[in-house]
C-alpha cells in the first residue's frame, strides 16, 4: 500500500437487507469493501462461491461479476464502501495489474477492534467533508492491514485467538478493577469461565497466574501514579486495594529493586 493514495468512489452506507434481497451488479467500476456484521448468505464472484457469515470481509475488484443472496431466516445486515486507488498524490488511477490483493474474502475474528473502524469509514464516506480526503486514505489503509493481519493469520488455530482474546478481556477487567479487592470467581465470570480455569489459561500462555497478573497490573499502575501525580506512597497503596503501606512497599521492591518513595526520584535522575 506504500505509495497508493485510496479515496472515496461511488456509494457507500449500512444496510439491513429487505426479506427478497438479492445482489446483481453489473461488472464493477471500482473496489467495494463489502462487509457482514449479521446474517448468513451466499456470495458468488466470478463463479467462486462463498459463504457469508458474520465477519466476512470482501474485498471486491473491479470487473468482478457477483451474485449474493441470503438465508431467508437469517437476513443480512452489511457495511460497504466503494474505492479506488490512485498511484500516489498525482491520483493517477492504477487498474492493472491489480495493487489489491488477489484474494476476496477474509473472516474476521478480531471484529471487537475490526468494527469500529468499519463503520467510522463508512460514516466518513456518507458524510465527507472536504479536507477529509487524506483521514480517509489512512483510515482505509488501516483497515486493508488488519485484514491483510487476519489473512496471515487464518490457518492458526481458533483456539489460539480465542486465548489471546481472553486474556486481553481479563486483563482490561482487572485495570477496571484496580481500586477494588478483586474477587476472581467474579473476575472470571465476566469472561464466563471458572477462576481455576482462567488462572490456568494464563500461566500457560503468559507465564503469570491471575493472581500473579493482579499484582504486576497493580504495580505498573503504581509506578505511574507514583511518578505521574502527586499522590503520596500511602495514597497509592490505599488507591490500588493494599490494606497496608508496609505489603504494598515489600511488593513494589521485589518488583522494582527499590522503594515506592524512591520512585519519583528515580524518574528524575534517569530524565537528567
Amino acid at each position: 500500500m506504500e505509495g497508493r493514495f485510496f479515496s472515496l468512489s461511488g456509494t457507500s452506507g449500512k444496510a439491513r437487507c429487505e426479506p427478497n434481497w438479492s445482489w446483481q451488479p453489473a461488472p464493477l467500476p471500482d473496489y467495494d469493501l463489502w462487509y457482514a456484521v449479521k446474517g448468513k448468505g451466499e456470495m458468488r464472484i466470478n463463479r467462486v462461491l462463498y459463504d457469508i457469515r458474520p465477519g466476512d470481509c470482501f474485498i471486491l475488484h473491479p470487473g468482478d461479476e457477483i451474485r449474493a443472496s441470503q438465508h431467508p431466516d437469517d437476513p443480512l445486515t452489511v457495511l460497504y464502501c466503494h474505492f479506488r486507488v490512485s498511484n500516489g498524490h498525482a491520483k493517477i488511477e492504477e487498474t492493472s495489474p491489480s495493487p489489491m490483493p488477489e484474494d476476496r474474502c477474509v473472516r474476521i475474528r478480531d471484529t471487537y477492534r475490526m468494527e469500529p473502524l468499519l463503520h467510522q469509514l463508512v460514516d466518513m464516506a456518507t458524510n465527507q467533508k472536504s479536507g477529509e480526503e487524506a483521514e480517509f486514505d489512512l483510515l482505509l489503509k488501516l483497515i486493508l492491514t488488519r485484514w491483510h493481519r487476519e489473512k496471515d493469520k487464518r490457518h492458526e488455530p481458533a483456539r489460539h485467538y480465542y486465548v489471546d482474546r481472553l486474556i486481553q478481556q481479563v486483563h482490561n477487567e482487572i485495570r477496571f478493577r484496580l481500586s477494588e479487592t478483586i474477587d476472581y470467581e467474579v473476575l472470571a465470570a465476566s469472561a464466563g469461565l471458572t477462576s481455576r480455569y482462567v488462572s490456568f489459561l494464563m500461566k500457560r500462555h503468559t507465564g503469570l497466574t491471575l493472581k500473579e497478573t493482579i499484582s504486576k497490573l497493580r504495580m505498573e499502575r503504581a509506578v505511574h501514579l507514583l511518578t505521574e501525580t502527586a499522590m503520596t506512597v500511602t495514597e497509592v497503596a490505599e488507591a490500588l486495594a493494599y490494606s497496608d503501606i508496609y505489603t504494598f512497599s515489600k511488593l513494589f521492591k521485589r518488583y522494582y529493586g527499590y522503594a515506592p518513595s524512591e520512585a519519583r526520584t528515580n524518574r528524575s535522575d534517569a530524565q537528567k
